[in-house]
Order: C-alpha cells, then structure tokens, then sequence
C-alpha cells in the first residue's frame, strides 16, 4: 500500500487529507509537526509527504530540508494558506520536491494526488502501483 505523510497543525486539515487519501488506498501518516514527522521517519518511509510551510517550530521548507537525506525517495508536495509564499530557490532544486504548490483550502483533492502520483514517478521512473 503506498503511504503518504500529512503534516499539518490544523487537525481538521490532517483529518480532511487523511480521509481522502485513506478511500483513495493510501495509508495517511498524521504528524502536527515537523519536529514529530522527522521522529517518524525513523521507523516509516512514506512514498509521499503533503507538508505545511507555517509550522509551530520548525518550518515545512527546513523540514523538508533535514527530510531529504533521510527519505531520498519520498516525493514532497507544499501545501500552503499563505497566498505570498514562493517555495525557496534551494528547494526547487530537489528533484523529489514538487514544483506545483498547492494552496489551502485545497478543493480539487484529486489535483492534489494527481500531482503526487507524478512526483513519484519522476523520482522512481516508473508507475505507482495502487496495491
């Protein structure tokens, strides 16, 4: 089953992600914080992670920073309320980050997959199975 971690401070958004993905037949991994996503990266590897920008703490683009050497294989997608946001030069440059961002409220949730789905394959090179 391909899993997918969401990491957001809001529940309801966690929650929202979650449940889509879940009927979707993917396996969510719920984090409120960069700082709790980096602990479960010692014992998961998720395909995907669907990360916030405005976290308590640490931020999403230096999560996905210290992320990157851990989970080389795991595509990352930004997801954002901030309408200025811009992903950070450095950032672009990670092949397995998205170049799409995605601002909150998300309504086309299967933009959102779809976008994941591509990021997979381009770091994988191949088709992701919906095991």
């Amino acid at each position: 089953m391909k899993s997918i971690l969401i990491i957001d401070d809001e529940q309801a958004v966690r929650d929202s992600f979650a449940d889509y993905f879940e009927d979707r037949l993917w396996l969510p991994i719920r984090a409120e914080s960069a700082e709790d996503a980096l602990d479960l990266l010692e014992t998961e590897s998720p395909d995907a992670a669907v990360v916030d920008v405005r976290l308590p703490g640490m931020d999403g683009n230096d999560f996905i920073r210290k992320a990157y050497p851990l989970n080389p294989e795991t595509a990352f997608i930004i997801c954002t309320g901030s309408p200025e946001y811009l992903v950070p030069p450095d950032l672009m440059e990670v092949p397995c980050v998205s170049d799409r961002l995605f601002k909150k409220p998300v309504t086309r949730m299967d933009n959102l997959e779809k976008e994941i789905i591509r990021t997979i394959r381009n770091i994988h090179g191949k088709e992701v199975a919906d095991e």
